[in-house]
């Protein structure tokens, strides 16, 4: 679960130009505007909230009600800010915090999860009606208990496939320095701004399998109309990966991607329908390279990510790798979200989001 609040110490502070009342602090990756009248020092412990966090309707947020409590990536004075830094006493004070404790849940922080809600409502919209049998047996404790048990994991994200999220290389200083220093080669990507969906075939006896569509978080049982079963069905996903399966000799093969286009995201590549975008191709929990990637999906009509560089070498530092971020998309002049950067010998992999993106985002 993603740590939206965690104790973090100020690495350093600098001054912003022509700014008399406010500085820049650096707290890992990130850089924060804030008050020179907070009495912030470079060593000082914090609680950072990162961008994209709610924090609760309490007199210490009022500052952020027109912006519904929601921690955003803003600019003062030509300084971008992204996330929010507080004194430990925000902090209930029962116990002792350390560097590195997460108190997202000790605040009352929840996820800013747009996509989320579309998934809820999708599922609310394909509910099949109650049958009034149904509705009067339970007002029965025991029948709910039995009704519970029968329904459990028929909706739960597989717990054998990782879900879709990577971490931003702002969290990840340390890991940042240690491939920068060893000159490690990486894939960079494009990261589309979509819906993510994860298709799977899991098998079950010699050429039997289990197919299962994924949204983010849920697992779509039933076939419809949504994006994620009109891309499954668009793409013959279920043959193709049982395909794929038997030509690897695999148990598993997960396929993972982007979903754009109509209705989603505002639709900002300007795309007629949906079309899919594949990032992850795993067999028997091994993520496979790009070149495979691109060998097994192009012959079948599924589209990949735009690839943007394949030898790249991280810069000096996290600033210069959020300057290569920006840029113009590769379906449509559009800004782009960000970029997603692996290498998969080593196992490592992280996002870098442009902060040109996040400043034109709407709700």
């Amino acid at each position: 679960m993603r740590q939206l609040a965690t104790i973090r110490e100020i690495k350093d502070i600098k001054s912003i130009e022509d700014a008399d009342k406010i500085e820049c602090a650096i707290i890992d990756g990130w850089e924060v505007v804030i008050a020179k009248s907070d009495g912030f020092k470079v060593g000082s412990h914090v609680v950072y909230i990162e961008i994209d966090s709610i924090v609760p309707d309490r007199p210490e947020f009022e500052f952020l009600r027109n912006r519904k409590f929601r921690i955003r990536t803003i600019k003062l004075r030509g300084q971008v800010s992204q996330g929010l830094i507080l004194p430990l006493s925000i902090l209930p004070q029962e116990k002792a915090y350390k560097l590195g404790d997460d108190v997202t849940d000790a605040l009352n922080i929840i996820k800013y999860d747009p996509e989320a809600e579309r998934e809820r409502r999708n599922v609310q919209r394909n509910k099949k009606p109650v049958h009034p049998a149904i509705k009067f047996m339970m007002r029965f404790k025991l029948f709910r208990s039995l009704l519970g048990k029968r329904n459990k994991g028929k909706t739960d994200f597989p717990d054998w496939i990782m879900k879709t999220d990577e971490s931003r290389i702002q969290n990840l200083i340390h890991l940042f320095e240690e491939q920068r220093d060893k000159c490690t080669k990486f894939v960079v990507t494009e990261k589309l701004d979509g819906q993510s969906l994860t298709m799977y075939v899991k098998r079950l006896r010699h050429n039997r399998f289990e197919f299962g569509v994924c949204s983010r978080n849920l697992r779509l049982k039933t076939p419809d109309d949504s994006s994620w079963w009109t891309i499954a069905k668009q793409l013959n996903a279920e043959a193709v990966l049982k395909d794929i399966a038997k030509l690897k000799s695999a148990s598993t093969v997960v396929l993972q991607g982007e979903i754009v286009g109509s209705g989603i995201q505002g639709n900002k590549y300007k795309i007629n329908g949906y079309q899919f975008y594949a990032f992850n191709l795993i067999y028997d929990g091994c993520k496979q390279t790009q070149k495979e990637m691109l060998e097994q999906l192009d012959s079948r009509r599924i589209n990949i990510v735009p690839v943007i560089e394949e030898k790249f070498e991280l810069p000096k530092d996290i600033p210069a790798l959020v300057e290569y971020a920006k840029g113009h998309s590769a379906l449509h002049n559009t800004i782009r979200e960000g970029v997603v950067i692996r290498n998969y010998d080593r196992g490592v992999s992280f996002k870098v989001i442009n902060p040109d993106f996040l400043l034109a985002e709407k709700d």
